[in-house]
């Protein structure tokens, strides 16, 4: 079978099964954690959106790159043990993983207990993210229920609900508003 078969069956596969492909912590060369994380118990109630406000991504070794810059400032600035969310979502349609759903994320303090943090990578104060990248946040938000780490009544909220913040930016909040699950409410 040539690689473009393969491809071809890789991609079949993933659609017929609905699962979204995501970009291991290895695969983007994560640095480990440097101490220990609260737990939460899943699933979840809360899906919170946010953007990391930096710059953005459109290929893979960019996106890579971001996940690395973003895991060190978070890290060494801000003294998190991890990179603070729990998924993060690339402008070439890409889910890139953060920390563990069952850990604590460090996003939205005091709020971040009970809420699975994800972020898009770029600013999108004045720009939407790239279709690809919100298909991949929808799908994301389904396999999320499936495999038990949001509760299937989820409530969807814009970072800056729970936190002072214009995260997620406010072309992505305006979209944010339209999707399943979005809530006015905590």
């Amino acid at each position: 079978m040539t690689w473009i078969a393969l491809l071809i069956a890789y991609l079949a596969a993933v659609a017929v099964h609905g699962e979204v492909p995501i970009v291991t912590r290895a695969e983007w060369n994560a640095r480990p954690a440097s101490g220990p994380m609260d737990s939460m118990e899943t699933p979840l109630p809360r899906a919170v959106i946010a953007h990391t406000a930096g710059g953005g991504c459109t290929d893979d070794v960019g996106c890579s790159q971001q996940m690395r810059n973003l895991q060190n400032f978070q890290m060494s600035r801000q003294k998190f043990s991890d990179i603070g969310y729990h998924y993060l979502i690339g402008g070439n349609g890409k889910v890139y993983e953060g920390r563990s759903p069952n850990k604590k994320g460090a996003f939205a303090a005091p709020n971040n207990d009970g809420s699975l943090g994800i972020a898009f990578i770029g600013n999108f104060e004045e720009q939407p993210p790239s279709q690809e990248a919100l298909d991949a946040a929808k799908k994301l938000l389904e396999q999320a229920v499936q495999q038990a780490q949001l509760v299937e009544s989820y409530k969807l909220l814009g970072h800056r609900q729970i936190s002072a913040t214009r995260s997620p930016g406010e072309a992505l909040y305006a979209l944010l508003q339209q999707w399943p699950n979005w809530s006015e409410q905590m």
